[in-house]
């Protein structure tokens, strides 16, 4: 079966790739390069996918070749790496473990997303060449932020009419899905960090309704020094998926479930504080509970010092 699957993938890549040698700048005769398999998921894991990818071409200096994914037209990585061009080399391998790669084997490895790869995201000189990559390739409207507020943004994961995230996946990824409470008490806790100042708390989602949650948040805080806003037009998980991403990149602080797509907002972007549900506890015939949160704050090498704090004894 496995074969098979490879043999498919493989042919579906061939219909992906360049068609004419000129338009491939080039891999010397010998050298080796990788690419990636995209797991059919969202922005958030396409980006995973590649920087996978791009984590394997940093360490073992190899040219990256890039397997389009939905967006990736709209970022600079479109023009900047080399497009995907199976022909051109002798071998083709699937990775199923990192050791596997030579880098002189005219070979083209191919990562499989679930192929464990361990990315250290404290590599400063990593982070940069991802940001450099993952930028707008063009201008794009983003979220105005007021001056005088301290800047916090929300990302409430939904679901936005997507079909695979049904009830049943909401049920396997409780750190993905979490309950509106968990925003409402980090917005409040970000609150007494920053006592006495004023919020701007944007409401990032992919909930056709964002001024329900909105209100919801507004009436359970109750503080005049918060202000919430949203998108105001229409909504869903793939409407303004990338005026999003980037808009979230410029807050000072970030409140995010375990989802793919905040998680390279806060890899990549600006915040200062950042505040995520690291485990859940669950007793038999209850629903699972957050019991530990994760604290992180950006220091001054722009590595990250984490602090995990018990909300549930």
């Amino acid at each position: 079966m496995k074969k098979i699957m490879f043999v498919l993938l493989i042919f579906i890549l061939l219909q992906n790739t360049c068609n004419a040698q000129e338009e491939y700048d080039g891999i010397n005769e010998a050298n080796s390069a990788i690419t990636y398999e995209l797991n059919g998921g969202r922005f958030g894991d396409n980006l995973l996918s590649y920087s996978r990818a791009k984590w394997l071409s940093y360490i073992y200096d190899i040219p990256l070749q890039l397997y389009p994914f939905p967006y990736a037209d709209q970022l600079r990585l479109y023009d900047e790496e080399q497009m995907l061009c199976i022909k051109d080399f002798k071998h083709v391998v699937r990775l199923s473990r990192v050791g596997e790669i030579q880098r002189d084997s005219n070979t083209l490895y191919i990562n499989h997303w679930r192929t464990k790869i361990k990315i250290d995201w404290n590599d400063v000189v990593f982070i940069k060449q991802l940001r450099e990559k993952i930028a707008p390739r063009h201008d794009m409207q983003k979220v105005s932020i007021p001056e005088g507020y301290v800047s916090v943004a929300v990302h409430v994961r939904n679901g936005g009419g997507f079909s695979v995230d049904n009830p049943r996946e909401k049920e396997r990824c409780p750190l993905r899905f979490v309950p509106e409470q968990f925003f409402i008490d980090q917005i409040e806790r970000i609150a007494q960090i920053y006592e006495g100042q004023q919020l701007y708390v944007y409401i990032f989602t992919d909930y056709k309704k964002p001024y329900k949650i909105a209100q919801r948040f507004s009436r359970a805080l109750n503080n005049e020094n918060i202000i919430f806003d949203y998108n105001k037009a229409e909504n869903g998980y793939n409407l303004g998926v990338l005026e999003d991403f980037f808009s979230m990149m410029q807050f000072n602080c970030l409140v995010r479930p375990g989802s793919h797509f905040s998680r390279f907002v806060e890899r990549l972007g600006d915040a200062q504080l950042v505040i995520y549900p690291y485990s859940v506890r669950q007793r038999a015939g209850e629903s699972p509970e957050i019991d530990v949160i994760d604290i992180r704050t950006r220091m001054a090498s722009g590595k990250w010092k984490s602090t995990k704090v018990r909300i549930l004894e």
